[in-house]
């Protein structure tokens, strides 16, 4: 499956489902590149451009932390932006940024150590006779996991027919609000797979499901995408449901399995309470969960269809508003001009007058006037009067 932006998927590639384990994809690759290999192709642009495809694609699958930042952020342009940080190989202050970029809900990918990676391989080739702690959890049981930071507790589970027919939960929850992995290894113990806790309101979670059909899988791709740069013409609502995937089941089969809870804390230790169910699939709770996600997939591909939709109205709206500004500033403007014009015309046309009368007074002059101010008080005295 194509990705949205048009890259091709990594497993596809490979052609692998996704979960595929490690030997999996390790065969599957080698089988490809032999086929595609430059030295069995010479001069096959195709072919070489195939086989680079095809050792990208491995170079991320097959390295569990850039596997499960594939997982979340899908395909990009480089294997670089799927590298991911190791803790103990930050100082104080580098850790103490990570624990606060953390706190601002902006996840810090960060890798399993080798250590852990090593121990469960032990674990698995003894079959389980080794040394190292692992604790057996039954159904229904609480295990109170405590947990130094970057190490991990292991967990042995029994997986029997019936089990499997009811379906399975891994559920591990942490109230003091931490930060850990819980891993599922294969029989070579190598990781499976592997889920991040989750921020809720009360708790962070991570819960398995192995189920008798495929579930959707919502990651927290909406808060890696703060790290990314967002398209500047989509509005954040269509990122929304970036972290929604019908994800194939991890389907556990009968028999003995190796998990653990791996303390990702930046700096506290780890507390988490884990349990092993088998599923209630004939409850209020579990139809409420189909029906919404059944909904949301729904949503999904109709804000992607929607989207271009909107963009073009966005478009349209943003020249629409550029044309009403324009028009506004044009409008304002010829309003003051006309108002300024219509000041000067009535003065212009009233000049006129003004200078007659100035003109008229300027001819009388000053002495006529007092003569006719003279003979207006004059005039009613008779001249040979006498006293």
């Amino acid at each position: 499956m194509a990705s949205a932006g048009g890259e091709k998927d990594f497993y596809e590639i490979l052609g692998v489902e996704r979960t595929a384990s490690e030997s999996e994809i390790r065969m599957a690759y080698r089988k490809l590149a032999l086929r595609y290999h430059p030295d069995r192709n010479p001069g096959s642009q195709e072919d070489a451009e195939k086989f680079k495809e095809i050792s990208v694609a491995y170079a991320v699958l097959s390295d569990s932390n850039r596997r499960h930042r594939y997982d979340l952020t899908g395909p990009a342009d480089s294997l670089k932006e799927f590298e991911v940080i190791d803790p103990s190989e930050l100082g104080y202050l580098g850790r103490a940024f990570g624990a606060l970029f953390t706190q601002l809900n902006i996840p810090i990918p960060t890798t399993i150590s080798p250590k852990v990676i090593s121990m469960a391989e032990q674990i698995m080739k003894s079959n389980f006779s080794t040394d190292i702690p692992v604790e057996t959890l039954n159904f229904g049981c609480v295990s109170n996991c405590r947990v130094v930071t970057r190490e991990a507790k292991f967990y042995r589970i029994s997986i029997s027919e019936e089990d499997c027919k009811k379906g399975i939960i891994i559920s591990c929850r942490s109230t003091d609000m931490s930060k850990f992995k819980l891993i599922l290894f294969d029989k070579e113990g190598c990781v499976r797979t592997m889920w991040e806790s989750q921020k809720l309101k009360r708790y962070t979670s991570a819960e398995a499901f192995s189920l008798p059909f495929d579930v959707v899988r919502i990651t927290n791709v909406f808060e890696l995408n703060v790290l990314r740069e967002f398209d500047k013409e989509v509005p954040i609502q269509f990122h929304l449901l970036d972290g929604l995937q019908t994800a194939q089941n991890i389907k556990i089969q009968p028999g003995e399995h190796l998990i653990c809870i791996f303390g990702d804390n930046w700096f506290k230790d780890t507390n988490v309470k884990v349990k092993l169910l088998t599923a209630e699939c004939d409850t209020v709770a579990f139809q409420t969960i189909r029906k919404c996600e059944e909904n949301l997939k729904n949503y999904k591909e109709e804000m992607n269809n929607f989207k271009m939709e909107f963009l073009d109205a966005k478009k349209r709206y943003e020249t629409a508003v550029a044309k009403l500004e324009n028009y506004s500033k044009e409008i304002t403007d010829n309003l003051s001009r006309r108002e300024s014009a219509y000041a000067e015309f009535v003065d212009s046309s009233a000049a006129k007058y003004v200078m007659k009368v100035e003109k008229k007074q300027k001819n009388y002059g000053g002495g006529h006037l007092f003569n006719n101010i003279f003979d207006a008080i004059t005039s009613g005295i008779p001249k040979n009067s006498k006293h």
